[in-house]
């Protein structure tokens, strides 16, 4: 995410990755308007173990790193973003519930209370900007992370490290599938979940992007092949095909397998196939400005999407009831849920998508030449009381 910004531009790959990676999301939560290879591969098997690999793969601790530099530095790119974000969402949150109810929501101390509970449990105050429970993660992630390699960056060996966080991630699929989770102990369980995916990133940097690099275009396309049929078989097996899947990481739940194992084998499954595709046909847009504005800002896209999902579905319904009847939309159900999505016919998802993914970065770039005025404001003040 926003820690790999100033890497992206450098290694055109991860940009297309990253970018890739944040459309998925966003289709996820427009219920695949796009699908790709979402019928063999669900986004809800690897998507976000993607993004933590992402961040491995730039993420570089060794005996030398300051770790009250490196954490200082994540504070800035992770954290400050992210309780600005909460901040806005309960407050686009309260504005939403009025135009779908009429009334502002009562706010008690315990309400308010909940909202940092949640914020550090859950990961997000509000479910309007719920995907950012990633963040929260992902810093708690880095940092421990970096504490624990920086004293044994000698003898560090990745391998080794990846198998016990590979055992400890496993533990914790059987602890959710087997016991009801505080929600407390859910920050912590999310984080030694992904780990693995941490190391994993690192390994394919060091050990694996060269040789990698070397398969044939043929050689790759029998990869991608593989790859899916590895799946299909896997769905066949299983009591359902989408319990390859696992949908609900923030809340530690999901995890339909009967097999501990199965989101380990998933999202090598899934990162390795995307980051495949990536190689393969990422050239074609990799000076594309569009997508490299997509790809530096997909905290952005993360924090806002679901907003503008929902402040479109409040437009609909002032059109439903004040300008004309659209069809089998459902106004009380609506207003219930964050969830909701009209879907007159199947293609409308893509509307939602849309907006998912431009209005945001219409507003980042809305954002960006706010700052820059200001900052220019700020520097034209200046040279005048020195002048």
């Amino acid at each position: 995410m926003s820690n790999t910004i100033t890497n992206r531009k450098s290694n055109k790959k991860f940009m297309v990755l990253s970018a890739i990676a944040i459309i998925m999301i966003v289709d996820a939560h427009a219920q695949n308007a796009l699908g790709l290879f979402a019928g063999l591969i669900p986004f809800n098997s690897f998507f976000i173990p993607l993004f933590v690999f992402i961040s491995g793969y730039f993420n570089k601790v060794d005996s030398k790193t300051d770790l009250t530099e490196y954490i200082r530095k994540k504070e800035k790119t992770l954290l400050v973003p992210y309780f600005g974000f909460a901040f806005t969402g309960v407050l686009l949150s309260l504005i939403l519930s009025v135009i779908k109810t009429g009334r502002f929501p009562k706010i008690t101390l315990e309400v308010f209370l909940g909202y940092f509970m949640d914020s550090f449990t859950l990961g997000a105050p509000v479910t309007i900007i719920f995907p950012i429970w990633f963040v929260i993660v992902l810093f708690v992630m880095l940092a421990v992370y970096a504490a624990i390699k920086k004293p044994l960056a000698k003898k560090w060996n990745s391998i080794a490290a990846l198998i016990i966080f590979a055992v400890l991630s496993t533990a914790v699929v059987w602890c959710v599938k087997n016991f009801e989770v505080p929600q407390l102990f859910l920050l912590p369980l999310k984080c030694i979940f992904l780990m693995p995916y941490l190391e994993l990133g690192i390994i394919y940097r060091e050990k694996l992007e060269a040789p990698l690099s070397k398969i044939s275009s043929g050689g790759n396309i029998i990869l991608l092949a593989a790859l899916l049929l590895i799946n299909f078989i896997r769905m066949m097996y299983l009591p359902d095909a989408m319990d390859v899947s696992f949908s609900g990481i923030d809340t530690m739940d999901g995890f339909s397998s009967p097999f501990i194992v199965t989101p380990l084998i998933s999202s090598a499954v899934g990162i390795l196939f995307w980051v495949t595709v990536a190689g393969m046909f990422g050239s074609a847009v990799y000076e594309n400005k569009v997508v490299n504005y997509i790809s530096e800002n997909t905290f952005w896209i993360m924090a806002l999407h679901f907003f503008f999902f929902n402040l479109f579905n409040c437009i609909l319904m002032f059109i439903n009831a004040h300008i004309i009847p659209l069809c089998d939309f459902d106004a009380a159900f609506m207003c219930e849920t964050e969830w909701y999505r009209w879907e007159p016919i199947i293609q409308f998802r893509l509307v939602y998508l849309l907006l998912g993914v431009i209005c945001p970065l219409l507003v980042k770039l809305l954002y960006d030449r706010i700052k820059l005025k200001l900052k220019s404001s700020s520097g034209a003040r200046k040279t005048v009381k020195k002048a």
